[in-house]
């Protein structure tokens, strides 16, 4: 009896609507769609778990160690889809990252990533429940505080920290307060970067005020630093350690005063003139958004919808603000290619 080499019998079912709906879909962007969006949480998972230290100095196979603490079997099949993905290559049996997989993973990368997937994910993937009203921001469904801090923390330390430093030195400052001041990475990075400057910071957030003073401790620069609670929108409240400082600094707080309208933020402006008149400076960072899909521009435009916050604002649109107030802008910073991208406002006291 002579056995069959050429195996079954195959037969390709295709139809005019089936070619056409198929096509319809490879052709609407999703299945690009899909593999990132499973591509971020690979990514997140790589990073909160031992995977990445791993990845960098060893172990690098499995066998050694690369998975200890790890499912096994998820985890072997969690490196073959990053090794699919181009993420993961593979020597002599030992896992490295590829280039894409230390760009995917360098601290930049990672704290844009947790900003929209660590502190914002909650919140987008609930946007149909907040587009028709069976979720409420800050009730049913909130941002991670933490992760945002932590993560932008990261960001404003590579991007911005030195455009604060340029601008506060530029005008002689020797000791700046930082209102909203969040974790205290401003005024520690301030600090660290020069040795003559020393630092007031502000926010309502009590447990932030403990990162922040946790956070000069650790970097060594408590006796230069000081941290209070009180409300950034609310100078009448400040401490009166506040007042030793000759330079002022926002960030990226000023646009959510918009939710109580324009004047409010103008207000607000004047307030901080009045109690502060002899200040050399006060530094406005704001987010600038464009409208458009670049740089997660559209993605940042979001966030800022779905939990009703002020919206970010092109500059052309911060000026006409503080020609309203008291205050007139000096100078305009910028700089390109860094992200969040942000506008930073040079304010002082008009001549009289």
């Amino acid at each position: 009896m002579t056995l069959s080499t050429t195996g079954p019998e195959v037969i390709e079912l295709q139809d005019e609507r089936q070619r056409r709906d198929w096509q319809a879909f490879l052709l609407s962007g999703l299945p690009e769609m899909i593999s990132a969006m499973h591509m971020c949480h690979a990514v997140r998972a790589i990073a909160d778990t031992p995977l990445l230290e791993r990845l960098r100095n060893g172990p690098r196979r499995p066998e050694d160690g690369l998975l200890a603490g790890l499912d096994p079997d998820i985890g072997k099949g969690f490196l073959r889809y990053l090794v699919d993905r181009g993420v993961l290559e593979t020597r002599a049996d030992e896992y490295f990252l590829t280039r894409l997989g230390d760009f995917l993973t360098t601290d930049v990368s990672l704290a844009r990533l947790g900003v929209y997937l660590g502190a914002y994910g909650e919140v987008t993937s609930r946007t149909g429940d907040l587009l028709s009203g069976k979720a409420v921001y800050g009730t049913d469904v909130t941002r991670d505080g933490a992760q945002l801090g932590a993560h932008c923390a990261t960001l404003f330390s590579a991007f911005h920290t030195p455009v604060v430093l340029e601008a506060m030195r530029g005008r002689g400052v020797r000791r700046m307060l930082d209102i909203g001041c969040g974790g205290g990475q401003l005024i520690v990075d301030a600090c660290l970067r020069d040795p003559s400057l020393t630092g007031i910071g502000l926010d309502i957030d009590a447990d932030a005020i403990a990162v922040a003073n946790d956070l000069a401790r650790q970097y060594g620069v408590s006796d230069r630093v000081e941290f209070v609670v009180a409300d950034a929108f609310a100078p009448d409240t400040w401490p009166e350690v506040c007042a030793e400082a000759d330079g002022l600094c926002i960030m990226s707080a000023l646009h959510e005063h918009f939710r109580k309208g324009e004047q409010a933020v103008v207000d607000l402006l004047d307030e901080i003139a009045a109690k502060f008149p002899q200040q050399k400076i006060l530094l406005v960072g704001e987010p600038e958004i464009r409208h458009d899909g670049r740089e997660n521009d559209d993605d940042f435009f979001l966030i800022h919808v779905l939990t009703g916050q002020g919206l970010p604002r092109e500059r052309t649109s911060w000026l006409p603000v503080f020609e309203k107030s008291t205050l007139q802008c000096r100078r305009l910073y910028h700089r390109p290619g860094a992200g969040p991208r942000m506008c930073f406002y040079d304010l002082a006291a008009r001549p009289s």
